[in-house]
């Protein structure tokens, strides 16, 4: 008995690292980068008033989140931006920039250091996009990105997540009601 439990909780112990950056889980990671045709800029979301996490894709929460984007590229610092977050009803990844999808826009201009972050509060879970157009200042040069991302959903990770390590404390907790069950079975 004791040698399966040790089996079990080592299986646990194994699968938890994975488990648990699957589900968002995880701190800064540098690769959460938004396609900019041959270029690149880094995204990072995080709810300092929720959690510490620093997430790509899932905001666990609706509410105050910081939004933050780096790019490191010279020719990008010397690019106007512009950075807007909208709504993703479709779920395709892709949103709509009209005017009545755009949940929050950042005044149009220059980022000459790179980066930028900016404050929003989402009142809304669903699926969201955030849209950077960076164009040169004689307009002969764009580059455009979409990173989506979602706001107070759970993800499928997460869900399977949560169903591990549900089935994880139903399999341990009938462990030790078996044991008990037999050992007070043993001594009547």
């Amino acid at each position: 008995m004791r040698s399966s439990l040790l089996a079990l909780a080592l299986l646990c112990a194994t699968l938890a690292p994975v488990t648990s950056r699957a589900a968002g889980w995880h701190y800064y990671d540098p690769e959460c980068p938004i396609a900019l045709g041959a270029k690149s800029m880094k995204f990072v979301a995080m709810q300092p008033k929720k959690n510490i996490d620093r997430v790509c894709d899932a905001l666990g929460d609706v509410g105050p989140t910081v939004i933050a984007l780096d790019a490191p590229d010279s020719e990008l610092r010397e690019m106007t931006w512009d950075i807007r977050v909208i709504g993703d009803p479709k779920g395709d990844g892709i949103g709509s920039d009209a005017p009545g999808d755009i949940v929050y826009q950042l005044p149009v201009e220059k980022h000459r250091n790179g980066m930028v972050n900016f404050d929003f509060p989402f009142h809304t879970a669903g699926k969201y996009v955030l849209l950077a157009k960076l164009t040169s200042d004689d307009g002969k040069t764009e580059y455009v990105g979409r990173h989506p991302f979602t706001v107070g959903l759970m993800d499928t990770a997460e869900t399977s997540a949560y169903l591990l390590f549900g089935a994880f404390a139903l399999v341990v907790g009938g462990g030790f009601g078996f044991y008990y069950w037999k050992k007070k079975a043993a001594a009547a």
